[in-house]
């Protein structure tokens, strides 16, 4: 009984430390059964909180449904972009995509032709700066060997001679020493160069199978060289300058040369057989008038010897 006494709403204050309510308290107290307080909160603050994740849900579903809307045009304008079809000037369509890879490709040659040319000419200049520091040096310790003993020096003093011709030997050996090691700079000079030439052929040989298919097979390959080469010898080019054209281009530009010194060959040729060419005579056109009147003047004499008629005989012309 204490216990309850002590936690009734209606006792005055106690061990609890509660003030005691009021009659106007009392009237503030809400007396609904705890299950449906609860489920009465619970409505309201779904209703409260309902609004705000709907709109939440509603903008990450519109953003979502923006950003698939977004990438899908993106990537269907990048399709359409690729497989556009540029007309060119002398009328061939190719695709944008294959404009692209064929500027990327070009830029690429450009560049590494570029490279290789840059290093061909520091390889050179390193190589004549090494050549000429060696024959330099070379050079003076030539100007300062000392000259060669002559032989009458070994019967008057032998041990003169000796010192001498020991001091030339090893004078001698040492500007050979420096001259071997010119020519070694030369030799690996020349074998670098020959690395970066053989590069460049097969960047070159490359670039002129892409424009000219047929040089990717030995028969065509020889085929169009050998008509590439007697376009430039009969363009005046000898066979010692055309050794050193690499470019493909030029290779392009003679066999074409030789195509168009062909038609223009054949298009004289032609003109000149037409020149020469007797002129025509038409032929007579046959008297057609003529011929009829004489059949008709048979017909008519037979026709007289048969009937004897005057008409008959009038119908011929005596003429």
């Amino acid at each position: 009984m204490s216990d309850a006494a002590t936690n009734s709403p209606f006792v005055g204050e106690g061990d609890s430390g509660r003030a005691a309510l009021t009659i106007d308290d009392a009237a503030n107290v809400d007396f609904a059964e705890p299950g449906e307080a609860n489920a009465q909160e619970e409505e309201d603050g779904q209703s409260t909180n309902a609004p705000y994740e709907t709109t939440v849900d509603g903008q990450e579903a519109g953003e979502t449904v923006d950003n698939t809307e977004g990438d899908e045009p993106a990537g269907a304008e990048n399709g359409d972009a690729a497989s556009q079809i540029i007309t060119l000037k002398g009328g061939d369509q190719v695709p944008l995509s294959e404009l692209k890879l064929g500027y990327m490709r070009e830029r690429d040659y450009r560049h590494k032709t570029q490279e290789t040319a840059n290093k061909g000419r520091a390889l050179e200049g390193m190589t004549t700066r090494v050549v000429n520091t060696v024959k330099g040096i070379a050079s003076y310790l030539a100007e300062r060997l000392p000259p060669e003993p002559p032989r009458s020096l070994a019967y008057q003093d032998p041990a003169a001679y000796t010192r001498q011709k020991a001091m030339y030997d090893d004078g001698l050996a040492n500007i050979n020493q420096i001259i071997e090691l010119a020519n070694d700079s030369s030799a690996v000079a020349g074998e670098l160069a020959s690395t970066a030439t053989e590069e460049t052929l097969q960047t070159e040989s490359e670039r002129l199978a892409q424009v000219f298919p047929q040089t990717t097979k030995e028969d065509g390959r020889k085929a169009f060289f050998d008509q590439a080469f007697t376009a430039a010898r009969e363009l005046g080019f000898s066979d010692q300058e055309l050794k050193g054209v690499s470019d493909h281009r030029l290779f392009g530009l003679a066999y074409y040369a030789q195509i168009g010194m062909k038609a223009e060959q054949a298009r004289h040729k032609a003109l000149t057989k037409v020149t020469a060419a007797p002129p025509a005579t038409p032929n007579p056109r046959p008297n057609g008038g003529a011929n009829q009147q004489i059949r008709q003047n048979k017909e008519a004499l037979q026709r007289l010897s048969k009937t004897g008629s005057m008409k008959d005989a009038m119908s011929i012309d005596f003429d």
